[in-house]
């Protein structure tokens, strides 16, 4: 579970960077959850000698970057479902009517304290998304030499409003979750 100690610089080349969403709605049956990638991050990881809980992390990511990966059914990745157009309109609601990444151009985080866990790391720290600030905790596992963990957030938490179609029959749960799997 240790780390080596050093500076740790991570990107897309390093690993995976994701977001999902999950439908909900009268006509939820015509949409899909989804698995966004976000291509454009970077992740600074400060290991000290004494270890990770003296240490530090900060990511951030650039709002323009998510891009649809597929759509998913029950958890299981259903690549096919899409078409190329469903994806572009995706990817403009996304960025039009949700992230407005010409006024919100990043998504931030920084470490406040890191805490070893029952084979985790315990990470409590400030995200910094569509201009409003929360605390949040998400833990890491840092099985070999690999960063893995998933968090879930509440949009409206940072003034998101979630997207809705056809007079809200179709809309976005509330609720979207990050995930990362990262090499050092």
């Amino acid at each position: 579970m240790s780390l080596k100690a050093g500076t740790y610089s991570l990107n897309g080349n390093s690993g995976k960077m994701s977001i999902y969403t999950y439908k909900e709605g009268l006509l939820s049956t015509l949409a899909h959850d989804l698995l966004i990638d976000v291509k454009n991050f970077k992740v600074n990881l400060n290991v000290p000698e004494a270890g990770l809980t003296s240490g530090s992390l900060e990511v951030e990511l650039q709002a323009d970057s998510l891009k649809v990966d597929c759509a998913m059914k029950e958890g299981e990745r259903k690549p096919d479902t899409l078409k190329e157009k469903d994806i572009a309109d995706i990817e403009k609601d996304m960025a039009k009517k949700v992230l407005h990444p010409d006024k919100y151009p990043t998504v931030n985080f920084c470490s406040k304290e890191i805490k070893e866990k029952e084979a985790v790391y315990h990470v409590n720290g400030e995200l910094s998304l569509h201009g409003v600030t929360k605390t949040i905790d998400f833990d890491i596992d840092t099985n070999g030499d690999n960063l893995k963990g998933r968090f879930s957030i509440l949009q409206k938490d940072y003034g998101i409003k979630p997207f809705r179609a056809m007079l809200g029959t179709l809309k976005v749960k509330n609720e979207i979750s990050f995930a990362f799997d990262l090499s050092l």
